[in-house]
């Protein structure tokens, strides 16, 4: 259901893509299914090389926050390195935003920015919800 939701979607345009060095940009990857399939239709299409940009960090924690991510153990920056997540999902080369780069680009300092899902530093107590992350509140530098 979810790759035909993809294909839906979004379609390449095969006269815009053949042949040519495509820039795929996204604003995260959680689980890497998505991306993996884009990539695909991207290449199928006639793509030369297929890179991905990430306008974030690698997502390697659950957010209790109000954002529904997946439990730790599915998202694929949480088990794979940034270069076993570019092998998986097929592209030639993938960048991401460093967290850093992140608050910089969001005129915010680091106090009063929530980014636990990045670095798993949590500024409360997580209530039992069968989810894991790292739950340490000792370590609030990055954190919310």
């Amino acid at each position: 259901m979810r790759d035909l939701g993809v294909r839906l979607k979004l379609n390449p345009v095969e006269e815009a893509v053949k042949g040519k060095r495509v820039i795929m940009v996204d604003d995260s990857i959680v689980r890497g299914t998505t991306s993996k399939k884009i990539v695909r239709m991207l290449r199928e299409a006639g793509a030369a090389e297929v890179h991905m940009a990430v306008a974030s960090p690698p997502t390697q924690y659950s957010c209790f926050y109000g954002i529904d991510t997946s439990a730790r153990e599915e998202l694929i920056a949480a088990k794979m390195d940034v270069e076993g997540i570019r092998e998986f999902i097929g592209a030639d080369s993938l960048h991401y935003l460093s967290l850093e780069g992140m608050y910089a680009s969001a005129n915010r300092d680091t106090v009063n920015f929530c980014a636990a899902c990045f670095t798993g530093n949590y500024p409360i107590p997580i209530p039992d919800t069968g989810k894991t992350g790292k739950h340490s509140l000792e370590k609030t530098e990055g954190g919310c």
